[in-house]
């Protein structure tokens, strides 16, 4: 973590002067083991396995906000009246249901700096442990980094509540007796049999298909007692789709994520699945509110939308472009910076820990039926934070829906980079300056005469610096229109075990030729069927040599292009 530290939210640019985390609310906390400035080790799952809920404040001793709130005696006040009995200054009519942890998130810190000694291991505001009865971590670079980038720690402070179902949240910079009322939020194993079905949406972002999709859900114990078994129904718009017999080991608020389980609609739009769990080790589950979530997933049409032309001047989110970074609100944010204009897409690699991948879907899939040389166009700039900085990004393709996805643009590092290495935050000059950007070419021709192309874009971080995009634009030369050549094409039986029969009829003579093209777009099958004659025309294709899976089957005469699209099944 670095003193100054900039956040793309609103995209004003500013030091930190309250928690921004990362995590979404709701999000299962990653487990940790850490040792205190005395020697004592602590685990945060060993401490929810009690029954406790967890109260974290990770700060820095050279941050001024920190220090503001540490002097609140909030925390010390939390952990007096509340926390675990026998602990140093804990009161003796303490409720003993919450455990509290000062965590020092600057690896480069050490204790003399938490004892107020500045210049020996780094900067201190003051003296941090003087006063404090509560456990102080100070964990080396190795053990605080790993922690930081795991509960994507984007400011100090980071105030966390952590359930003992190990759901968190972010709760800004509360009083001691805000922090212990919401605790009452938190879920408290009452009874021996109690599954709950746990809020799933931040696992399913951007669900969607042209089918069909694979859900992720996750199964909770809130139960005394051990569950091995349930039963969780799935529906769709409130009709029962799938019935699926879990069986496991899940101790007193421990949970596992259900996968596997394919549903879907058939027409296009928006769609809720909802999953219930019951019969918990074949027994009544006593508290039936906790019992169902729901995840909501979208149908697209098998021809996809129109090409992507988006310069961001409407100065939010474009309808239907999807953000997928585990909650993280600081990624691909409408900015108050462009090329042409005054806003653009922001990617604030500055305030997010190296290794965080984020990526956003531009809108639906689009259509390149009777196309050539599709391509994807945009503006951009980006600064390193040194010379060493490699933040990449890439751009993916899916021709299946965004079940797969291919990389087709990939440039990190100094080869991205528009402008010199900035140690501050950057954001570019505005009004803009063109030498400060540069416009990049995505070639997509293996996706030509495709009926349903996803694009997105990622960003993959090394905690550099920011990058900036503005007129994002996909375009492709039309071609001539299926009925000047083609008409009354079929393809049959689909889905297909063995042979397919490709059935199309001219309307004048002409060459004509078939290719077919897997879900990354690899061209696996090619033939030329010559001068053929005006009229109905019947073709064979083997599939025996080809794995299961959805193909496009282009069917192209120079001036026509029909694609169909074919699911292989043996």
């Amino acid at each position: 973590m670095k003193k100054r530290i900039t956040i793309i939210g609103s995209l004003i640019l500013c030091c930190a002067v309250e928690s921004k985390a990362q995590l979404a609310n709701g999000s299962i906390a990653p487990d940790w083991t850490l040792s205190d400035i005395n020697g004592t080790s602590h685990n945060l799952y060993g401490d929810l396995n009690t029954g406790k809920t967890v109260y974290m404040d990770i700060s820095a001793t050279w941050c001024g906000p920190c220090w503001s709130y540490h002097n609140t005696g909030a925390f010390e006040s939390l952990w007096t009246a509340h926390g675990p009995t026998g602990g140093t200054n804990v009161s003796a009519s303490t409720t003993n249901d919450v455990m509290v942890y000062f965590i020092e998130g600057d690896g480069a810190t050490g204790t003399n700096a938490l004892h107020g000694i500045s210049g020996v291991d780094g900067s201190t505001q003051g003296n941090w442990v003087s006063g404090a009865s509560h456990p102080i971590l100070d964990p080396p670079s190795a053990l605080i980094n790993p922690f930081n980038t795991s509960y994507a720690i984007s400011a100090f402070p980071t105030i966390y509540m952590v359930c003992p179902d190990r759901t968190l949240k972010d709760l800004g910079q509360p009083t001691a007796s805000s922090m212990y009322s919401s605790k009452s939020s938190c879920k408290v194993a009452s009874t021996g049999l109690d599954a709950q079905m746990m809020a799933s949406s931040l696992l399913n972002p951007g669900l969607g298909s042209c089918d069909s999709v694979n859900p992720k859900f996750l199964l909770g114990n809130i139960g005394t007692t051990t569950l091995t078994s349930a039963t969780i129904t799935y529906k769709v718009d409130g009709v029962t789709q799938k019935t699926f017999n879990w069986t496991g080991s899940l101790a007193t608020y421990n949970n596992t994520t259900i996968t596997g389980i394919k549903l879907g609609a058939s027409s296009v739009g928006t769609h809720t699945i909802t999953a219930t769990v019951s019969n918990p080790n074949n027994g009544t589950d006593v508290l039936a509110s906790n019992n169902a979530t729901t995840v909501t997933f979208s149908i697209f049409a098998s021809a996809g939308a129109p090409l992507v032309t988006q310069n961001f001047e409407g100065g939010s989110l474009p309808s239907g472009w999807v953000v997928d970074n585990g909650g993280n609100s600081l990624n691909f944010s409408i900015a108050p910076y462009g090329f042409s204009s005054g806003h653009g897409l922001g990617l604030g690699w500055y305030v997010t820990n190296a290794g965080v991948v984020t990526t956003v879907t531009l809108g639906l899939p689009m259509n390149f039926t009777n196309t050539t040389s599709p391509q994807m166009t945009f503006d951009m700039t980006y600064a390193q934070r040194t010379a060493a900085s490699n933040d990449k990004l890439e751009i993916q393709a899916s021709a299946d829906c965004g079940n797969t996805w291919t990389t087709v643009y990939s440039k990190s590092g100094a080869a991205l980079a528009t402008v010199p290495p900035s140690s501050a935050g950057f954001v570019p000059t505005m009004p803009s300056v063109a030498s400060q950007w540069k416009h990049e070419t995505v070639n997509l021709s293996a996706y030509a005469g495709l009926s349903n192309v996803a694009l997105r874009m990622q960003g993959i971080s090394d905690h550099g610096n920011n990058a900036f995009f503005d007129n994002i634009n996909v375009t492709a030369t039309m071609g001539v229109k299926e009925t000047a050549g083609i008409s009354s094409v079929n393809v049959y039986p689909n889905p297909v075990a063995h042979t397919a029969n490709v059935q199309f009829e001219l309307s004048t003579g002409n060459k004509v030729s078939l290719t077919m093209v897997n879900a990354l777009g690899q061209v696996v099958y090619t033939e030329e069927l010559g001068n053929l004659a005006a009229g109905q025309h019947l073709q064979s294709i083997s599939v025996e040599s080809f794995s299961d899976g959805l193909y496009f089957l282009n069917i192209n005469t120079g001036n026509a292009l029909v694609s169909k699209k074919i699911t292989i099944n043996k």
